[in-house]
Parts: structure tokens; C-alpha cells; sequence
């Protein structure tokens, strides 16, 4: 949720600032002799460094490679992990939580970074498709709903998928329902999710161990969007100890120490873990 839905001003921030988004299109791609493997992150397998910011934004970094920001929100959600340097700034949907820019705040990133919009301006929907934003980085858009069966949220959210060190993220930003059939083959075979646990204006616990179930390539669960004492202005989401201790039936669930974590492609979990990091602290 989330406190308001703004707009970017096309003539003010475009889809893409710093350079122009190319759509990858596989008839293009084959008629200049191309692999396909393009369709996926041309990053080495190795070390990706992952950073939990609060609420729902997070950094992922492979060694020498961009900074990938997910969702930063703005100050008047009182996290003190923003500003950190960025290359490319991902943003899921227009509201307070999750896109500064959408209500003239433009110093939560350091840095001159590529700011993603992923929704066309016309008319309000998500531009689906694999989409290249740099050389070496493809994301796929999906279009989902961020409205909950009892009416919480509002509008639509796009959830983003990509690989980075040869491991499969997604974002599942506000997602407001579990995944319909068309969703779950567009995402992949995911290794890493950010998954909106909170409930009220999002999925609640329940609905995201059904999400988790939905992806059985998944291997890393790290839950956003839930309730924290002092720095989240919804009190009617969930803390994390509802889907800590509903996860933990089933999986096993780390509490990591620190906000930051490393994942590498070959020593991913064999079975699904559930990592609750702690957020930056300032």
C-alpha cells in the first residue's frame, strides 16, 4: 500500500532516463543470427550480493556488475537504509512506498542511475514483454493486480523477473492475489523471490506460502512489505512473524544477521529456505 498513487510525468521522467530501453523480440533476434541466450543475463555464475533497504526495496549486485535497486520508497516511509548508490532503479507501481519519483522526491538514489517505469503513460498498463535496460541485463515485465479479495490496494503492479551471476530474481512487488497460470510461466524458472507478505493491501502469509508453492524452482524466499513498530505508516499489515512462523512448518527459515546477504549459483539451498534479513540501518 500505500499512502497514494502518483505519476511520472513523461515529460519530466521518461521510462527510461540516461538511455533508451530496447524490447527484445525473439523473431528480431533470430533474423540477425543471435542466440536466444541473450534472453537472459549475460553475467558470469559467482557471488551476488544481495541488500535489504526496508520495506520492500532491495539492492542485488554480481561482482563488478550494476547495482540493481528494487522499489525505494520515499521519506515518508522513515527507513533510514535510503540513499545508497544505484546503476538501475526498478519500479514496480506509482505509489508513495515504492516510487519517490512519482511524488517529486528524486534523492533516494545516489548515483545518475536508469530509472525503470515499466507502464505505458496512455493507457495505465504494464508493458510486458523481456526488455533489455542494459548490455548485460534483461528484465521481464508482468502485469499483475494489487487489488486484494477483501479491496485492499489499488490499480496494478508489475512484477520483474531477471538473472543476475546466473540466478533467477523476482520481484513480486505489491502482488495483491496468488499467481495466475499466465503469470507463473512468465516469471520462469525463478531462483530468488521478494515476496509481499503483510496482507491488508498485498498477499497475507497464507496466500504466500501458495505463491512460494506456485514456483517449485525457488529456492530463497526473502519476505517485504510487513509491518515494523516505528517505521511503517500501515498498522493494519502483518508483522513478519506471521509468515515467519507459517513458513516455518513447512521450510526451513533463517534469521540472518545484518541486512546484507551473498548467493551463488551453485550452492543455492537444495530445498526452499525462507532468509529474514534485517534492514539497513542508516
Amino acid at each position: 500500500m500505500d499512502g497514494g498513487r502518483g505519476g511520472l510525468d513523461p515529460g519530466v521522467i521518461p521510462y527510461l532516463t540516461r538511455r533508451e530501453v530496447v524490447r527484445v523480440r525473439t523473431g528480431a533476434l533470430l533474423a540477425c543470427g543471435l542466440s536466444l541466450a541473450i534472453l537472459g543475463s549475460t553475467a558470469l555464475a559467482g557471488e551476488v550480493a544481495v541488500s535489504y533497504l526496508g520495506h520492500s526495496c532491495f539492492t542485488i549486485q554480481a561482482e563488478g556488475g550494476p547495482v540493481i535497486m528494487i522499489n525505494p520508497y520515499a521519506s515518508y516511509v522513515p527507513c533510514p537504509g535510503l540513499p545508497v548508490p544505484a546503476d538501475v532503479v526498478l519500479i514496480t507501481h506509482g505509489h508513495i512506498d515504492h516510487c519517490p519519483p512519482c511524488f517529486g522526491e528524486k534523492v533516494r538514489w545516489e548515483s545518475n542511475p536508469t530509472v525503470v517505469w515499466p507502464f505505458d503513460n496512455e493507457s495505465g498498463r504494464v508493458r510486458e514483454g523481456n526488455w533489455r535496460i542494459q548490455d548485460d541485463l534483461v528484465v521481464r515485465f508482468t502485469e499483475a493486480s494489487h487489488v486484494t479479495a477483501s479491496g485492499g490496494g489499488d490499480g496494478l503492479v508489475c512484477l520483474f523477473s531477471f538473472e543476475v551471476g546466473g540466478i533467477r530474481f523476482a520481484h513480486h512487488s505489491d502482488l495483491s492475489k496468488v499467481l495466475t497460470t499466465n503469470q507463473i510461466a512468465a516469471l520462469g524458472d525463478v531462483d530468488v523471490l521478494f515476496l509481499p507478505v503483510g496482507g491488508a493491501y498485498t498477499i497475507d502469509a497464507a496466500e504466500a506460502m501458495t505463491v512460494v508453492a506456485q514456483l517449485p524452482s525457488a529456492k530463497v524466499v526473502l519476505p517485504v512489505h510487513y509491518y515494523v513498530e516505528g517505521y511503517t505508516p500501515w498498522p493494519d499489515m502483518a508483522p513478519l512473524e506471521d509468515f515467519t512462523g507459517l513458513a516455518g512448518t513447512t521450510y526451513t527459515v533463517r534469521e540472518i544477521d545484518g541486512y546484507s546477504a551473498t548467493i551463488d549459483a551453485g550452492t543455492l539451498p537444495r530445498s526452499v529456505e525462507v532468509w529474514a534479513l534485517e534492514f539497513k540501518p542508516d
